[in-house]
């Protein structure tokens, strides 16, 4: 079995390994110290951290990773199960709504580091590269989309065929 998502993975778009890489570890970073305070008073020193899960702004970030873990199970669900995604109306493709998410949580993230930029953690430098890989995969999907002219097809075709189905000339990912 893990030959079969092997080779479902490497039938992927750029856009999508870099959604389904960069969403899952956006997650995982969001537990490490997205911001960091070392005091020391009196002979005694204290160091307090927060995560993306902590004030301050943690609405901004939570939201972010939601997002990233949204864009990755669409394409999950569709590439590697049997999810077929719903008809879109007209002028609205899955393409754009992938690129519309990405560019939601970079957004987000940096709504965060607006509202707070000091003593920032090194998680937090990890999570703003990860969210901007989420933009850039939004934006890849969205071009593999535009270039391959399926306005109908939903992550990895989701449209109208089953996943990784219509062989190689297919037309493009998401």
């Amino acid at each position: 079995m893990s030959v079969n998502i092997q080779e479902q993975f490497q039938k992927l778009g750029l856009g999508e390994k870099i959604i389904l890489i960069a969403g899952p570890l956006l997650f995982i970073v969001s537990f490490l110290p997205w911001y960091s305070i070392s005091f020391e008073a009196f002979g005694f020193s204290e160091s307090i951290t927060r995560s993306a899960w902590q004030s301050p702004g943690a609405i901004w970030s939570m939201l972010a990773v939601f997002i990233g873990l949204v864009m990755t199970g669409l394409i999950a669900a569709v590439r590697f199960g049997n999810v077929k995604l719903p008809e879109m109306p007209q002028g609205v493709t899955w393409g754009r709504i992938m690129l519309g998410l990405g560019s939601a949580s970079a957004l987000l993230v940096v709504i965060k580091l607006i509202s707070e930029s000091s003593f920032l953690g090194f998680g937090f430098y990890i999570g703003i590269i990860l969210v901007i890989a989420l933009a850039a995969g939004g934006f890849l999907t969205f071009q593999e989309e535009k270039r391959g002219g399926r306005a109908d097809a939903g992550p990895a075709g989701g449209g109208t065929e089953p996943p990784g189905g219509g062989g190689a000339d297919a037309g493009p990912s998401i």
